[in-house]
């Protein structure tokens, strides 16, 4: 109730005021951190990725260009990577950004003091797993100085990845004068300096984040919007009303059951792109609840993806008998070997596999589903819950916030959860979800022969090759259910007509540094 009198206020006090520059875009959660190396929900990213630039960036197309770094070379072994600084960078608050300051978000990132929330963004770099086990100092990471503009990392292995991994969040330099006075508390708006197009003017929990244009960032005569707020839109029914009200400008996500009435109200600003994430159930592997594959099995046939993926969510989903979405030119994965069963077949199917494994009328299989409380899991948690009890599961249902949804797939409370994950156009990081050790492998999987193909592939240059290792790696994965996949995200957007050159791309992201306002 206090949040929506809150939004009800933004709404009345904004919709006047859209002449001053503004842009103001619904983002999901409430952040938890701006600190990169800390990050783990999209809001945060979609933050960080304006306050902050990495060595490369991503051009208003998703393509990967030249950011901090001026250029870069490589060895002939593919070992080395030489990053060059542009001369004269400065952080917002005047400090030069130099080239420690990479290294020193780098270490930050594999060193388990961080707590990092996504560590495996660093585990190519030569040490960092030993690092991130607690078995080497941080400063033995593969990546060093020589000197304040030139960056040298230093790999494990070959991998064509690494302009793409050091324009992404957890990458991001940290401001090394800032964080030795402050600690913790440098990313507090007032102290917290950046090194991106904007930086942070005000944090107010659960109503806003503004930032301004940072007029030391190198590009600044390109960064046309002199200032964006972010609001949260957990209550997305609450942001369509701001933007009807002219109060948003920018909607990244609208709720699936809203998608028809976005087609026919406003054709002209929605836009459905898919994109590279998965939605997919994951199975807590810490226990033996489910060892038996029989039971793996039945659960994955069970699901009608058909009905989530077009009907339940409107048509903003793919159904997924995969992992790795489809849009990764080049890529043909594998598929679960039943996709091309009815659904009445699968369900005959998993019903007997459930009794093989000693199920039945008498003992039924009892699972715990968790899944995060937005408006678009509501009917779609149901829906699994119906259709698990159709074969014989008895199915309990926990539904929080994503913050305290995702806390609790990190510390194992769960038998099932609802998940997501999102990467680049690169079968690559999907498989760090599921491999052994893998700090993002929440469920604690662990498959040699995923492992080997997975590590194999990723080692591979030539990107034919590397494609059809992935897939059989995706094979081995699906045969044994590692994970349930149920759909690939269509994301459907909303954009007010006075903006332009805010876009999603299939990554997810949106950088307001190539927006301008028109009207």
């Amino acid at each position: 109730m206090v949040r929506s009198l809150i939004l009800a206020v933004a709404v009345m006090l904004a919709a006047p005021a859209l002449a001053d520059g503004v842009l103001r875009r619904a983002n999901g959660n409430e952040p938890g951190t701006l600190d990169p190396q800390k990050y783990t929900l999209v809001s945060e990213d979609t933050i960080a990725r304006d306050l902050f630039e990495g060595l490369t960036t991503e051009g208003p197309d998703n393509e990967i260009v030249p950011g901090q770094a001026e250029s870069w070379t490589v060895s002939t072994d593919g070992l080395a990577w030489t990053f060059h600084l542009r001369a004269g960078l400065l952080w917002s608050d005047g400090a030069p950004v130099a080239a420690g300051d990479f290294v020193a978000a780098a270490q930050r990132l594999v060193d388990p003091a961080t707590a990092a929330g996504l560590p495996d963004w660093g585990l190519k770099l030569k040490n960092a797993r030993a690092i991130l086990a607690g078995t080497m100092p941080p400063g033995e990471l593969g990546i060093s100085a020589p000197d304040d503009r030139t960056v040298v990392v230093t790999l494990s292995e070959p991998s064509p990845l690494v302009p793409y991994l050091f324009s992404q969040t957890p990458l991001f330099p940290v401001p090394r004068h800032v964080l030795a006075k402050t600690g913790a508390a440098w990313t507090a708006a007032g102290t917290m300096v950046t090194n991106g197009p904007y930086r942070l003017d005000q944090w107010l929990p659960y109503e806003m984040v503004r930032i301004v244009k940072n007029p030391h960032f190198w590009q600044a005569d390109r960064v046309q919007i002199e200032a964006v707020e972010f609001y949260p839109s957990d209550d997305q029914e609450a942001a369509l009303k701001q933007f009807r009200a002219g109060a948003i400008d920018f909607i990244p996500q609208v709720q699936p059951a809203k998608l028809d009435w976005a087609r026919a109200i406003y054709p002209s600003a929605l836009a459905l792109v898919p994109i590279m994430q998965v939605r997919y159930l994951s199975l807590n592997r810490r226990g033996n609840l489910f060892d038996d594959l029989r039971v793996r099995r039945a659960l994955a046939m069970a699901l009608d993806r058909e009905t989530v993926a077009t009907r339940l969510v409107h048509g903003g989903g793919q159904p997924a008998y995969g992992l790795v979405p489809r849009g990764i030119r080049g890529y043909e994965g594998a598929l679960f070997d039943f996709a091309g069963q009815s659904q009445a077949e699968r369900m005959t199917e998993a019903r007997r596999l459930l009794r093989e494994a000693g199920y039945g009328p008498d003992h039924r299989l009892k699972v715990d589903l968790r899944v995060p409380s937005e408006a678009w899991t509501r009917p779609v948690a149901s829906a699994l819950v119906s259709m698990w009890e159709a074969v014989g599961v008895d199915v309990s249902l926990r539904a929080e916030e994503a913050r305290v949804h995702y806390a609790a797939l990190r510390t194992g409370d769960y038998d099932i959860a609802l998940s997501s994950w999102f990467a680049n156009a690169d079968p690559e990081q999907f498989f760090w979800l599921f491999q052994t050790g893998g700090g993002v492998n929440d469920d604690k999987y662990s498959n040699a022969e995923v492992d080997r193909l997975s590590h194999q592939a990723d080692r591979t240059l030539d990107m034919a090759e590397r494609y059809r290792v992935y897939a059989a790696a995706e094979k081995v994965l699906l045969d044994d259910v590692g994970t349930i996949p149920l759909f690939w995200t269509v994301q459907g957007t909303l954009t007010s007509d006075r903006v332009q050159g805010l876009k999603l791309l299939p990554d997810n992201s949106t950088r307001s540094r190539y927006a301008v306002l028109v009207k």
